[in-house]
């Protein structure tokens, strides 16, 4: 704190302690809660209450006595203050009178608000809070005040200024004192709010525990369902598999499967025939309408679709032999064309029936398929991999909950025994807090 009226000198904070202050909260008496020595969870915290009220009514009663000790102060202030007040100051000069009169109006009405409400009696924590932070007001304040006026002071009326020093000194003494008895409160406190803390984290782990473990009761009870599901699936598979029926579809699947190749591969052939006039079937379209142009796109890419209306389609490509035979499209080698145009002309009838012949054996194999079997193993199949894929999923999920309540569970132990050593250190019983299950 700044000097009052640059007379304070600055006190140590050891200076300013009471010595008959003791630094140590005093050690509890032993709390009892009953017969035995098991104790629940509220019970240890009811405990703990009683030892933190006990720590709190030991402060309050000491902040209570620094409460007594700043009435004196007080009051000689105030009386101080009425005798300033009534008091003519003898000023030299008339030019420095109102300078004088202001200034010592200012400083009384200052330490009167400030001094105008009673100091209560404090009963908790907060309430010695509170009186420390009004104590530390009235220093600050009384600071402030001095700093604005002491050259006045210390010129004009000294007197007065020395002994508001006094007191003012007095409380800023006792407000060091309050401070240092909360802060010591505080520092001894820590490991009673330590152990409030861990009460509070230990019955949220507790519930954590017990959530954890009814989450890992269900997802158990799922994993055995879904195991027990696949097995069953499993059977029901196999039993499909090798079935007569299955096993005559499947046959017959390969059969298709055969037979759609070799489709497959004769309409590459098809392709690869009207490949060789496919030139001298575009430059016979130019010019010609849309129809045209199309059977023509369709004959050099997708040629067997020309048999159903082959008729239509041999007509066109005798129409493309003879304007290559008259001179009306130009083309290399036109002899060699028109040979080929000859060929798939000839060609055509046969390849017609081969197209007929492998459609209609797929189709009659196809109908003889037993597809309802075929689908029902699929659809079994599809279930197996998305059975598979939750089960791992569960799989998983039991691990790292096992780990995790483990993990709860050993946390959990560090926290009981941290509560029943602060506990038993402190009533100097031998509790032991037992947790309902």
């Amino acid at each position: 704190m700044s000097p009052f009226f640059n007379l304070f000198k600055k006190k140590s904070e050891k200076d300013r302690i009471n010595p008959k202050y003791h630094s140590k909260i005093d050690h509890l008496k032993t709390i009892k809660t009953g017969e035995g020595t098991t104790i629940t969870i509220v019970e240890a915290k009811d405990i703990v209450k009683k030892i933190d009220l006990t720590q709190t009514k030991i402060l309050t009663g000491r902040i209570d006595k620094i409460r007594h000790l700043t009435h004196k102060p007080i009051e000689n202030i105030k009386s101080i203050t009425s005798d300033l007040e009534s008091a003519k100051i003898d000023v030299h000069e008339s030019s420095f009178e109102s300078v004088v009169v202001n200034s010592k109006k200012m400083v009384i009405n200052s330490i009167r608000k400030e001094l105008s409400s009673n100091i209560s009696s404090p009963s908790t924590l907060d309430d010695v809070i509170k009186l420390h932070e009004r104590l530390d007001s009235m220093v600050n304040r009384f600071s402030e005040v001095s700093k604005s006026h002491k050259k006045v002071f210390n010129f004009f009326i000294s007197k007065y200024a020395d002994k508001l020093k006094t007191e003012f000194e007095n409380i800023s003494s006792l407000s060091m004192q309050c401070k240092y008895e909360i802060d010591n409160f505080e520092k001894e406190r820590q490991p009673l709010q330590n152990c409030f803390d861990n009460i509070d984290a230990l019955i949220q782990k507790i519930e954590s525990i017990k959530m954890e473990e009814e989450k890992f009761k269900t997802k158990q009870i799922q994993f055995d369902e879904l195991k027990f599901k696949i097995k069953k699936m499993n059977t029901e598979i196999n039993d499909l598999i090798n079935s007569k029926k299955y096993l005559e579809s499947k046959d017959i699947s390969k059969k298709i499967q055969l037979l759609d190749i070799e489709k497959d591969n004769f309409h590459k052939e098809l392709i690869n025939a009207f490949s060789k006039v496919s030139r001298a079937m575009n430059k016979y379209s130019y010019g010609l309408n849309k129809l045209i142009i199309q059977r023509i796109d369709i004959m050099t890419e997708q040629p067997w679709k020309i048999f159903e209306d082959l008729i239509i389609y041999l007509d066109l490509i005798k129409e493309v032999k003879e304007a290559i035979s008259n001179g009306k499209i130009i083309v290399k080698e036109s002899e060699k064309i028109e040979t080929y145009l000859d060929n798939l002309i000839n060609a055509l009838p046969d390849y017609k029936e081969k197209e007929e012949k492998l459609t209609s054996e797929i189709k009659k194999l196809n109908n003889n398929k037993n597809m309802h079997i075929i689908s029902k193993l699929n659809e079994l199949k599809r279930k197996h991999t998305n059975y598979n894929q939750e089960l791992n999923s569960l799989e998983l999920y039991l691990k790292d909950s096992e780990s995790e309540i483990a993990k709860n569970k050993d946390e959990y132990e560090n926290l009981l025994v941290s509560i029943e050593a602060y506990i038993n250190s402190t009533t100097k019983n031998q509790y032991h807090i037992s947790i309902p299950k």
